[in-house]
């Protein structure tokens, strides 16, 4: 039986064999995981090396969080980014304030408490969440309202992102980390025009 598209909120179990990863010199492109270890930055002029052993391998949930269209050169690949699961997490994990425990509910679908790592959010693509016949799979739940308010309120913490940034939180941290993060959140029906405005400020 085929899923829906993935919405924020629902939980899925995926192997995240193809995502998005970034080089130290800002370089991002979407990668084939076939195993562990270092891969070669795609940019042909850096010599970078990623070290992917850190992405967790085989399936396990995942938290649906946004979607976007990730530009690969000339082409545009819809990804999702997502929020890995695990039940198995190490102590040192438990005690960060990015390490969200969520109990086990026949709403969100999972047999056991475990705990979201909103310091490992990643963007994957979407073919990761669809099965062999290019059908979307089949969400094993979702999780409730307060877990996405507590989970949100957590990766403002990440981020470093406050409700209401003064002008001099903007100076102080002002990036193209940032502005690539704040464009991702943007919605997709106001992101040409906000690129637009971005361009005539420019000229």
């Amino acid at each position: 039986m085929a899923g829906q598209k993935p919405r924020q909120s629902w939980i899925y179990f995926i192997n995240p064999y193809r995502l998005s990863l970034r080089c130290k010199l800002g370089h991002t492109h979407i990668y084939d995981l076939n195993e562990p270890g270092e891969i070669s930055c795609k940019t042909t002029s850096c010599t970078q090396i990623i070290n992917s052993s850190r992405v967790f391998r085989g399936e396990h949930p995942y938290i649906i969080w946004t979607h976007d269209d990730f530009q690969d050169n000339f082409n545009y690949i819809k990804t999702f980014s997502v929020i890995p699961l695990t039940s198995s997490t190490i102590e040192r994990d438990k005690g960060l304030p990015t390490a969200y425990p969520i109990n086990a509910t026949s709403r969100n679908g999972l047999d056991k408490q475990s705990f979201a790592l909103i310091h490992q959010i990643c963007t994957v693509d979407a073919n990761c969440f669809k099965d062999k016949n290019g059908d979307w799979l089949v969400r094993i739940g979702q999780i409730d309202k307060p877990d996405k308010e507590a989970i949100d309120e957590r990766l403002k913490y990440f981020f470093n992102i406050q409700d209401k940034p003064s002008d001099d939180w903007f100076v102080n941290n002002a990036s193209p980390e940032l502005l690539e993060q704040v464009f991702n959140c943007l919605p997709d029906d106001i992101k040409q025009s906000a690129l637009e405005k971005l361009i005539d400020n420019l000229e």
